[in-house]
């Protein structure tokens, strides 16, 4: 295999014919409420907001234990679950970034993450290996995300900017813990890689 095979990512793994499953079904529908989550938020419809992320926060659980429990896990879903989180997460943290200044430095990390896993997840694909599924660090940092989320919406009269504050660095702690292992991880799947090519 010369050099320019290695570097071309085979998408045709990732084609919608080859990964029709139910939790990739339940990817594309958290990825449509994203927008309607962000519109509803930003008109102040506050609790039907609340509502979705925890509909969108439990399909996410959901889609994992079919994927798993009934040998549904596929190339795209690899892609497409991340990629609802991801997307997800971003739009929410620009909700929160609209009212409340003290989520700054989480929006922030939570950009460079996304981005930083991305590059990585592109030169995994490059050097011919397959996305794997989220490890329980990057699934704990997701799941303070969330809750994270729901209570600075739902309860902020109550917590206060500083409830808000304390929330926003527990949730960007975690999250820088879960990029620096995941770096980890691409590290040694990529020098892995190049030691078989080699």
């Amino acid at each position: 295999m010369n050099s320019k095979q290695k570097s071309n990512i085979d998408l045709s793994q990732f084609a919608l014919r080859k990964n029709l499953s139910v939790p990739n079904l339940i990817s594309l529908i958290r990825l449509l409420l994203i927008p309607l989550m962000l519109w509803l938020y930003l008109e102040g419809k506050i609790w039907t907001a609340v509502i979705l992320v925890v509909i969108s926060g439990a399909t996410d659980a959901v889609d994992g234990y079919i994927a798993r429990h009934f040998n549904q896990i596929t190339p795209l879903g690899k892609v497409l679950d991340p990629l609802a989180d991801k997307l997800t997460q971003i739009a929410l943290g620009v909700c929160l970034l609209s009212r409340f200044p003290a989520v700054i430095p989480l929006v922030v990390v939570l950009f460079i993450k996304e981005l930083l896993m991305l590059s990585w997840g592109v030169k995994l694909l490059k050097a011919g290996q397959p996305p794997f599924s989220a490890l329980w660090w990057g699934k704990l940092s997701t799941c303070a995300f969330y809750a994270g989320v729901i209570i600075i919406m739902a309860f902020y009269p109550k917590i206060g900017m500083l409830g808000v504050a304390i929330i926003s660095v527990i949730i960007t702690i975690l999250m820088i813990n879960s990029m620096f292992r995941y770096w980890l991880v691409f590290r040694e799947k990529i020098t892995a890689a190049a030691g078989q090519s080699s």
